[in-house]
């Protein structure tokens, strides 16, 4: 019976051992590491009127709550833009749309907090965090100038868009362009457009290695602006923008 209990009681610890070391073989991280540390990620963004990229900073706050902030640009688009392209550069021309006026460039720094919903607990799963912020933007808008043919044997004048039947350069279709003209043309000319946005959405992380951040993102972000932005000629523009976003960050964590 002395022997049995003694073979028994090796079984017991040999198991607890395996069990033990079954379970820690996947893990990411234990409470102690997540507590102080902090996370540097980069991110590009797909809107639905747009696109852009930032930089973001994390410190966490406990193990599932986390502070962000960071900075980033962007590209704002009207909803009813349609690339066109001068059927007289036989292809080899710049696209540009009919109509648009301004080239809208955002700069937009932002804070907020994110939280953890679901935690990942080995190398092969996926942490699911919800995350919202909000920050100011300062749109530049930088005019668009045009190659309007003005001749019979194509001679072309550099020109914006016009919008007003009775001026001499007004723009009735396609046809009147030559070609867009290059992107620093009228930069010089460019114009500032502050406003404020907030968003919020979810991330997705599955990164294997406990010091790297992968993760896929989607939300909605609300912006708007102290007046409408004269993207394209008319009287079309809004000055609240309501966009859809989906995201791939990337980044490193550390310890300090």
């Amino acid at each position: 019976m002395r022997y049995l209990n003694r073979k028994l009681s090796w079984y017991i610890i040999i198991m607890c051992f395996s069990i033990t070391g079954a379970f820690g073989q996947g893990e990411v991280a234990d409470d102690a590491q997540i507590f102080y540390r902090y996370e540097r990620t980069v991110a590009g963004h797909l809107y639905s009127n747009g696109w852009g990229a930032d930089a973001s900073f994390t410190k966490r706050q406990n193990a599932f709550s986390s502070f962000t902030y960071g900075a980033g640009i962007g590209v704002i688009n009207h909803p009813k833009e349609y690339k066109s392209q001068s059927p007289y550069t036989g292809g080899w021309g710049r696209s540009y749309v009919f109509g648009k006026t301004n080239e809208a460039i955002a700069l937009r720094i932002a804070a907020g907090y994110q939280k953890e919903l679901f935690s990942k607990y080995d190398k092969g799963g996926i942490a699911i965090r919800y995350f919202y912020s909000g920050g100011l933007t300062l749109v530049l808008l930088k005019p668009i100038y045009y190659q309007k043919i003005v001749g019979i044997n194509y001679e072309t004048s550099e020109i914006l868009f016009k919008p007003s039947l009775f001026d001499p350069d007004y723009m009735q279709s396609i046809y009147d362009i030559y070609d867009r003209e290059s992107f620093f043309m009228g930069l010089n000319e460019t114009t500032l457009s502050p406003g404020a946005f907030v968003r919020a959405g979810l991330s997705f992380e599955y990164s294997t290695s406990e010091n790297t951040i992968t993760a896929i993102e989607g939300g909605v972000q609300l912006e708007g602006f102290l007046t409408k932005l004269p993207v394209m000629t008319g009287n079309n523009n809004n000055q609240l923008l309501l966009s859809l976003f989906v995201s791939y960050r990337v980044g490193k964590v550390r310890d300090n």
